[in-house]
């Protein structure tokens, strides 16, 4: 698969910040899998987190409002 642009996947989130964290979180969930499941990877976790945010099969989600309860 071709890489997604950077520029591509930052216009798509709401913030660049949000962008690495929600990556950083899925690279991290894809090697806990493969570690847990003794998997073997095509490719390294973050080139499969950024793969999968490039073809929309993730969607960055950054709800940035705080939560109050009464």
């Amino acid at each position: 698969m071709l890489k997604p642009e950077i520029g591509q996947l930052i216009n798509e989130s709401d913030t660049v910040y949000g962008l690495v964290v929600a990556v950083a979180k899925r690279a991290r969930d894809i090697a806990d899998q493969a570690e847990e499941d003794h998997l073997d990877l095509p490719d390294k976790p973050i080139n499969m987190a950024i793969d999968e945010f490039g073809a929309h099969k993730l969607k960055v989600n950054c709800d940035m409002s705080p939560d109050y309860e009464d």
